[in-house]
């Protein structure tokens, strides 16, 4: 595959993404299952909630659902050490003790600020939400949509795989590490990537669209999406084995 097909088939694949209930939840048919109904739960639930004194009527910020969904949607191990109701609570107590405090300056940070508060959350988020550092994995994919400002990155074995092939190998096994070289990385792509039409919000209703494409214009969470597909290309096929090299459990286990 060439460099500009890679591109123009990471581009398919999150555009099918982005629209496409994931077929592997329930029924295979719930909207909530794209990448655009993830968003705007998870990141429009923070969103909501920062404007409602960061309560949520009694229920939790980001409902167990909603985690439970991430976690399928994208193949990941079996949820082993927790139930996503103590994701969901413990993610109650990290949002009302450190992301409501930063919230609102997100989207100003500076490029350096924004990847070390994104080590410093993933890092938290493993231990508080999941209860191990070796989490680091999993705390990658959630915060991934939670704050789409950040520059996360999805950590898995076929990630360190892919930066192998693009020329920057991880030589440090700790997420900050893992996310230096993929920064790095995303860096050379970023000029090709960010020139490409962002989606379209089909989710929610007319204020939640706009919030999406607002992120989607003022964010580079698409391009990171892209990327993210780029990755996975540059060392799997779509065959079950290929994805496996993507996965993991809630303890960060890598799937193999």
């Amino acid at each position: 595959m060439t460099h500009e097909s890679a591109i123009k088939a990471a581009q398919a694949s999150a555009l099918a993404r982005w629209q496409t209930p994931f077929p592997g939840f329930a029924s295979g048919h719930d909207p909530r299952t794209s990448d655009n109904a993830l968003l705007t739960l998870l990141y429009g639930g923070l969103a909501h909630a920062s404007d409602h004194d960061w309560l949520n009527a009694g229920r939790r910020l980001i409902d167990k659902t909603y985690v439970e969904m991430l976690w399928q949607v994208q193949a990941l191990g079996e949820m082993r050490t927790c139930r996503p109701e103590h994701v969901s609570a413990a993610l109650d107590n990290f949002i009302q003790g450190t992301l409501r405090d930063h919230w609102d300056a997100l989207p100003a940070l500076d490029p350096a600020a924004r990847q070390e508060l994104a080590g410093t959350w993933v890092t938290e988020i493993a231990q508080t939400c999941f209860g191990s550092l070796h989490s680091e994995l999993a705390a990658s994919r959630l915060l991934f949509y939670l704050c789409p400002f950040l520059p996360v990155f999805n950590l898995s074995r076929g990630h360190l795989l892919a930066l192998k092939q693009l020329g920057q190998p991880c030589t440090d096994d700790s997420y900050a590490g893992y996310a230096r070289s993929a920064n790095a990385a995303y860096r050379v792509l970023a000029p090709e990537l960010d020139p490409l039409p962002r989606p379209t919000p089909g989710f929610g209703d007319p204020a939640q669209r706009a919030l999406i494409r607002r992120l989607l214009k003022e964010s580079d969470w698409w391009p990171r999406r892209l990327f993210d597909g780029m990755m996975r290309a540059a060392v799997a096929g779509s065959d079950e084995a290929g994805q496996r090299m993507f996965a993991c459990d809630d303890a960060g286990r890598l799937v193999v």
